[in-house]
């Protein structure tokens, strides 16, 4: 999800997680561990949704976890043992989870995420972690700000840091993808690299970029995107050996993005931006919300969509889109 933490990055059209903890501070109540509170879903900041079996859990703003358990039509909002943004979170199963966050925030949850336990992260230093991936087995890679960059093999209980490329990488990683048998990072600067050890080693891959990815897929034909600041996508057919820049026509910011059960990649962006491609990312129709708020992330529901972001949780209604 693409977040560059607390700077001034949303004037430059950078994603909605880098929001600074102040602002979310003016929106919520402070969280409280395992407490059910009284949040409306379209009043909250959220960065990020993941599915958890059958059940929806989105994070956001003031650490809080927003759970559907009936395909987004209805949410309670739970706390969490922190009070700082909540940027990304994910999935191994139905039960285990994994939520990370500025300052360095990590919570985990072994019920699906109705209730959590903080996850003490001293070497992030107080950075801001940016998302996480389930990974096979129970593991999970955790990633963030400065090139941090931590995994951990007990189902997010302990982690160890690992260094990407070289102990002088300092760009904010976005997103970590498991595909083609390897692990893939993307992130600020064009920054891109592979990893066929599980994230022990890197190696960097040449970017046809030098501005922000935000974000990373897999298509169903085994082809790679990532996308990013300014409408940016690129595609690659050979496994990230070449690029080819596809164009979007617009210049605001893709922040998250998912492959549907049908093969169809949909990206959401800043300003209730949607973008639709139906030939695995060679090419995209692009629509608005009109709304105009912006998206962070989507996840697929039986018989539709739900987006989060500005606006909290709801259903993307694909009919109520509007053309460029």
């Amino acid at each position: 999800m693409k977040q560059w933490i607390v700077f001034a990055a949303l004037a430059v059209g950078a994603s909605p997680a880098c929001a600074s903890d102040a602002q979310s501070q003016s929106q919520a109540p402070a969280p409280r561990k395992g407490t059910v509170v009284d949040i409306k879903p379209n009043r909250i900041y959220l960065l990020d949704v993941a599915q958890a079996g059958n059940r929806l859990v989105a994070v956001g703003e003031r650490g809080f976890a927003l759970i559907s358990d009936d395909a987004g039509k209805s949410w309670r909002a739970v706390g969490t043992p922190v009070v700082r943004t909540l940027t990304g979170v994910a999935f191994a199963d139905a039960r285990l989870g994994v939520a990370v966050g500025h300052g360095g925030s990590m919570v985990r949850t072994e019920d699906g995420g109705t209730t959590w336990s903080e996850v003490p992260m001293d070497e992030a230093y107080g950075e801001s972690l940016l998302g996480v991936t389930a990974l096979e087995g129970g593991k999970f890679a955790a990633y963030g700000a400065f090139g941090m960059y931590f995994d951990s093999v007990d189902g997010g209980k302990t982690w160890t840091r690992r260094t990407v490329m070289s102990e002088d990488f300092e760009a904010h990683v976005s997103q970590v993808l498991p595909a083609g048998g390897v692990l893939w990072l993307a992130g600020e600067t064009g920054t891109l690299a592979r990893s066929e050890d599980g994230g022990a080693t890197w190696t960097a891959v040449p970017s046809p970029y030098t501005g922000s990815f935000f974000g990373m897929l897999a298509a169903k034909d085994g082809s790679l995107l990532v996308y990013g600041m300014r409408g940016s996508i690129y595609r690659s057919e050979d496994a990230g050996v070449s690029w080819q820049k596809v164009e979007a026509g617009t210049t605001a910011s893709f922040n998250g993005g998912r492959v549907l059960s049908d093969g169809r990649i949909m990206l959401v962006g800043n300003a209730g931006l949607v973008a639709t491609s139906t030939d695995n990312g060679r090419s995209f129709r692009i629509e608005w919300s009109p709304a105009g708020r912006g998206y962070s992330a989507l996840a697929e529901v039986p018989g539709g969509l739900v987006a989060v972001g500005e606006a909290g949780a709801g259903a993307l209604d694909a009919g109520a889109l509007v053309k460029q």
